[in-house]
């Protein structure tokens, strides 16, 4: 099956990939519809807040005695963004599918708009509850998210495949990033053990000099798990164009990025500049009526022509890798018949 980039005998560029993700995307503006949608409803929606919640547990943040003094502005800045998030998130923003990239302006917690109807806050004040929903809201989120990125990849092929087809590729997709979900939470989990008993045994070991060691070691931590996000930013995109399973994506994204890291890294530094410049005019205009619609729909036609510049910027690099491959195994054969 022929797509666009392997017209191409060079891999794509980075502003290439970007200005094609946009000229696909104006022959394709159907595929705003689900962002559009969705930032809609979660604007004239009802509202599930976890305020409650969040002021309990600063509470019991606040009140813990003998805390060092070295971590006390982490905690100060710690309990100043759950203030945030309590008072601005809304849960249903899980509608938007954690890791599928489905743009939306509701999601950010710094967006302040009008609110012309009113919406319903339904008020979650029990742990079980708000742990029920998002036990819901996730999986659901995911199948819309998945449905998006579906769609995209599909628009990227020449020919038309079939509604089984599709079907077929949009239940992969959902059912690996659940799982590529669940893999980054346990990942997460074992980490945070282990910087817990890591933490509390050099502290212990080495007193003061034990917080250095290990604001050092967290450092570190952090730097990898950067590296490890950018390795990772493409496993998504080779679930839903190339219909593979999460470890071979896994292993196709780090291929990608490693090959062609400092490119990877200008278009994703690109990307945030682009997505960050523009959701600063759509927070400027978000207290009027207009100005969120209008949000929505711009930030919509960005995100998404983004994304379809990822797959592009994606699969053009993979393919390219592959026909190095094939080429340097051609070389190889034809010396060991001269030989």
């Amino acid at each position: 099956m022929q797509t666009i980039v392997q017209e191409e005998e060079k891999p794509l560029g980075v502003i290439d990939s970007l200005q094609k993700g946009f000229d696909l995307l104006n022959h394709h503006l159907w595929l705003l519809l689900i962002p559009i949608l969705l930032d809609i409803f979660l604007w004239l929606g009802p509202r599930l807040s976890l305020a409650p919640l969040v002021s309990r547990f600063i509470k019991s943040l606040s009140d813990q005695p003998d805390v060092p003094e070295q971590f006390t502005a982490n905690i100060d800045v710690a309990i100043e963004s759950l203030r945030t998030l309590g008072t601005n998130y809304n849960l249903l923003a899980l509608l938007t599918g954690p890791l599928t990239g489905l743009p939306s302006l509701r999601t950010r917690l710094d967006f302040q708009s009008v609110n012309i109807l009113h919406n319903q806050v339904i008020t979650l004040t029990q742990w079980q509850t708000a742990a029920f929903w998002i036990v819901v809201l996730v999986p659901v989120g995911i199948l819309i998210g998945s449905l998006w990125l579906t769609l995209i990849a599909f628009s990227l092929k020449h020919e038309r495949l079939g509604m089984t087809a599709f079907l077929s590729r949009w239940c992969w997709v959902w059912l690996n990033i659940n799982l590529y979900l669940l893999a980054l939470l346990a990942s997460i989990a074992l980490f945070a053990l282990f910087f817990g008993v890591a933490g509390a045994f050099i502290l212990l070991l080495f007193g003061a000099a034990g917080a250095i060691i290990f604001s050092i070691l967290w450092m570190l931590f952090v730097g990898f798990s950067v590296w490890l996000w950018i390795g990772l930013y493409f496993v998504v995109y080779a679930i839903a164009l190339d219909g593979v399973n999460l470890a071979s994506a896994i292993w196709r994204s780090l291929n990608v990025v490693g090959r062609n890291a400092m490119s990877t890294l200008g278009f994703l530094i690109l990307a945030m500049l682009l997505t960050e410049g523009f959701s600063r005019i759509w927070m400027r205009i978000g207290g009027y009526a207009w100005g969120v619609l209008l949000g929505a729909l711009g930030n919509a036609y960005l995100g998404t022509a983004i994304a379809v510049a990822a797959f592009l910027f994606y699969q053009s690099r993979y393919y390219h890798w592959q026909k190095t491959r094939l080429i340097i195994l051609g070389q190889r054969l034809e010396q060991d018949d001269l030989s």
